[in-house]
C-alpha cells in the first residue's frame, strides 16, 4: 500500500504543469534598412512630422504621421541625438553609377523629387532624400 502512495504521489509531482504563456511574444522583426544617425532638425507639414537625420554618408528626410499611436513602450526622439532607425527609402537620389545607360546629370542633388502622403505633397532638399521609419510613430521610437 506504501508504494502505491508513493508512486501516486511521484506521478502527481511529475505532472506538475509549468507556467507556460505567461508572457507573451512578442516579435522584434521590423523592415527596413539599419540606419544609426544623429537627427539634426525636426520640423512639422500638416499631419507629418520631419526628422531630418545624417551620418557620416547618409541623409534622409523621415516622413512620419503625427496621427498614429505612439509605443506604450517608446522614447521620443530629440533634435541632436544619435538613434538606430529602421528606414525604408521613398526616393533615391544617390551618386549615379558608371553602369547606367543613361546617367544622370551632374547636379543630381539640385533636382527636388516630390512625394505624396495622404493629401500632403513632401519633397527632398539638397542632399537629403524622403524615407520612412518602420520603428518609428510619430515622434516616439520603439525600444529595443
Amino acid at each position: 500500500m506504501k508504494n502505491i502512495f508513493l508512486i501516486l504521489i511521484l506521478i502527481l509531482f511529475s505532472c506538475k504543469s509549468k507556467n507556460v504563456g505567461k508572457e507573451t511574444y512578442k516579435p522584434k522583426f521590423e523592415l527596413g534598412i539599419d540606419v544609426s544617425a544623429k537627427i539634426s532638425k525636426i520640423d512639422s507639414i500638416e499631419n507629418y512630422y520631419l526628422i531630418f537625420i545624417e551620418n557620416e554618408k547618409e541623409f534622409y528626410k523621415i516622413v512620419s504621421n503625427k496621427n498614429q499611436p505612439k509605443y506604450h513602450n517608446g522614447i521620443k526622439v530629440k533634435s541632436g541625438e544619435n538613434y538606430e532607425f529602421k528606414l525604408q527609402p521613398v526616393t533615391n537620389r544617390g551618386a549615379p553609377s558608371t553602369n547606367e545607360k543613361f546617367p544622370r546629370p551632374v547636379n543630381y542633388l539640385d533636382i527636388t523629387v516630390c512625394r505624396n502622403f495622404d493629401k500632403t505633397e513632401i519633397c527632398t532638399e539638397s542632399s537629403y532624400d524622403l524615407a520612412t521609419a518602420s520603428n518609428l510613430k510619430g515622434l516616439y521610437l520603439r525600444k529595443e
